[in-house]
């Protein structure tokens, strides 16, 4: 299999040379060169150079800390150091949030298309010259999707702009009326574009597979802010189709492998920005250093707690953890029934009612300000741990995406329970730089030798598109489809039914209706794509979806994953004892969701003060 690898070491500084066509880039030796619009455009590899510049821009604004601090904004996961204002809807109109701009980069994809186009017979072939046309013009779509998915409503600009076209202290132009108007602009782009893309990137870059699976997506997000039913339908049928145009990827056995170096060049992977360790440190990678906790063997020491840690002196774990993941989301891994052989959520198999008695009261051991924390709790009567009951036989996805209690991670006994060597109060508190909810993130995190520690120099590859997010584009829209009378809810289970099976190692599911088919669908997604910066913009398309995508409420209506409180579970020591709590450090249970705004984020209003042909303001703002 080919694959889509921009190694940034190598082009970073070409890149910088051709940012604009009369820049000169400076090295610590004269003498100083200038490059002109003809040595950049007037041939394929300088060309190719600019354009690779342009795709590290575009798609890093889909990875790095975006892949994880979104999903903070759900109740997947909590920030360590407390909640942030956009989930109190603390935000004003002035909020820049939604990414409002990126000129910039539209300006480089403007040149891409339009020199690609002027120099064609001058230096480029009639089909490089397509080509890079092509390629301006699918990551110009990318780059407004950004803008449309956060604010609805752009400045769509599609040349390169001149002195004249802006007046004051801002452009002349508006922005898109709708989010219809929005969505036709990006859609067009991609399909201008796939004819002229190459079958395969060869080293690097962007292909057709890249521009169908992202294409996929787009129109099922569309789709979900559109209030003609006749365009929703064809959006729908074009998120299949588009699907339906990745060719040669297939998914992978080891779903974990996908996420580090043990299978970079995996079969399932569509797009991926690769960084090189010649030029790359763990601090940089925001879904590595930031979800590897910090602490040491005298920090147990001093507290009593253990088991000590065996390797790099005592201290494996010297991370920033700012990112915990929850307990909502560890109760979405199914486990397979002891007696049945089926599958059900832990607290509803066979080994988990024969063995444990519940309460809805704290127990004894709870401190004292925590009390009020609990949701209920539990004792195990039988000769089993509760922690045996709990992570035993589950969805394979979690062993892959979840550090918990009795685990082994970097060949350490992990403990999580009351005192345990990763406890979320080992360095005294709750706090940054361990877990607050007693679970650790493990998707993604790279063997990174001799561990994850500021300076440590490693290759990394953060995952944009793969087929497995494809393959469920497609059961997304052909449920839509079969609540508009049209096709048949099946064909998104067997889908379903792929990924469960290939990645999860569980048994297919069967379902008797539509809307089990949705509560299926909604929980593959949420655990097959956790950390891929993915669940938030999922439950706005389900929210606006409404009826059997959002509990039964009304299209447009308020999300309760967006308002439920994030939760823990804390482990008695002998793990015969445990209660599930709500996160109240750092006010992150203190949440909403004001449907009547929150569906789109503001234009910033300062932005609409300076430029009226901005407005007007979006809903609520």
């Amino acid at each position: 299999m080919k694959k889509n690898k921009i190694i940034l070491s190598l082009w970073l500084p070409i890149a910088a040379l051709l940012l604009t066509v009369h820049s000169c880039y400076v090295m610590d030796t004269e003498p100083f060169e200038s490059y002109d619009e003809a040595t950049v455009w007037g041939s394929k590899a300088t060309a190719d150079a600019f354009i690779n510049g342009t795709i590290n821009s575009v798609m890093n604004s889909y990875v790095n800390s975006n892949q994880t601090g979104w999903e903070e904004r759900t109740n997947n996961a909590v920030h360590n150091n407390g909640t942030t204002g956009f989930v109190r809807e603390e935000l004003d109109r002035y909020s820049t949030t939604g990414g409002f701009g990126n000129f910039s980069y539209i300006r480089r994809c403007n040149l891409i298309i339009t020199k690609g186009a002027e120099y064609n017979g001058k230096g480029l072939t009639d089909a490089e010259s397509r080509e890079l046309v092509a390629k301006g013009k699918f990551l110009r779509g990318a780059l407004y999707y950004l803008q449309a998915r956060t604010m609805g409503r752009f400045v769509w600009v599609d040349r390169v702009l001149a002195p004249a076209d802006t007046t004051g202290n801002g452009l002349a132009l508006p922005t898109t009326q709708s989010t219809t108007e929005s969505y036709k602009y990006i859609i067009k782009d991609i399909q201008d574009a796939i004819p002229d893309l190459p079958e395969s990137a060869v080293g690097g870059g962007l292909d057709k597979n890249t521009a169908y699976a992202f294409l996929s997506e787009i129109a099922l997000q569309a789709a979900a802010y559109e209030t003609n039913d006749s365009q929703k339908k064809e959006w729908l049928r074009l998120s299949i189709s588009a699907a339906n145009g990745v060719t040669g990827k297939i998914l992978a056995s080891n779903y974990g492998n996908i996420f580090t170096e043990a299978d970079s060049n995996s079969s399932e992977l569509i797009f991926c920005v690769y960084k090189s360790k010649s030029n790359t440190t763990t601090e940089g990678i925001a879904p590595l250093q930031n979800v590897m906790p910090n602490t040491d063997n005298d920090r147990l020491r001093n507290r009593g707690y253990g088991p000590l840690f065996q390797t790099n002196g005592g201290a494996p774990f010297i991370g920033w953890m700012w990112w915990s993941p929850s307990q909502n989301l560890v109760d979405e891994y199914e486990v397979i029934d002891d007696e049945t052989g089926k599958t059900a959520k832990w607290t509803e198999t066979s080994q988990f009612k024969n063995n444990v008695t519940i309460s809805e009261s704290a127990p004894e051991w709870t401190s004292e300000g925590e009390v009020a924390e609990v949701q209920w709790s539990g004792v195990v009567k039988g000769d089993l741990s509760i922690s045996d009951i709990m992570y035993k036989n589950r969805d394979q996805r979690f062993y892959e995406s979840i550090v918990f209690d009795g685990d082994t991670w970097w060949t350490e006994e992990i403990r999580l329970t009351v005192a345990g060597n990763l406890w979320r109060k080992t360095n005294g508190a709750l706090g940054p730089h361990m877990t607050t909810t007693n679970y650790c993130f493990r998707k993604g995190v790279y063997n990174v030798q001799p561990r994850v520690y500021a300076g440590t120099y490693t290759d990394y590859h953060y995952v944009v598109m793969r087929y497995g997010r494809v393959l469920l584009n497609k059961a997304e829209a052909i449920l839509w489809l079969a609540g508009l009378g049209e096709g048949n809810y099946s064909d998104a289970v067997d889908i379903c039914n792929q990924t469960r099976t290939t990645h999860g190692k569980l048994p297919a599911a069967t379902v008797s209706s539509l809307d089990e088919a949705w509560q299926l669908y909604m929980r593959e997604r949420r655990i097959e794509l956790v950390m891929e910066n993915d669940y938030y913009w999922s439950l706005l398309r389900w929210g606006k979806h409404g009826g059997p995508a959002n509990y039964g409420i009304a299209p447009g209506g308020k999300i309760q994953e967006l308002t439920i409180s994030p939760t823990y579970i804390e482990i008695a020591n002998d793990r015969k004892s445990f209660y599930v709590g709500n996160v109240t450090h750092g006010n992150a249970n203190t949440r909403l969701f004001r449907e009547e705004r929150r569906y789109l984020l503001p234009i910033p209003q300062g932005q609409i003060e300076r430029n009226p042909n901005l407005g007007p303001q979006n809903p609520g703002w």
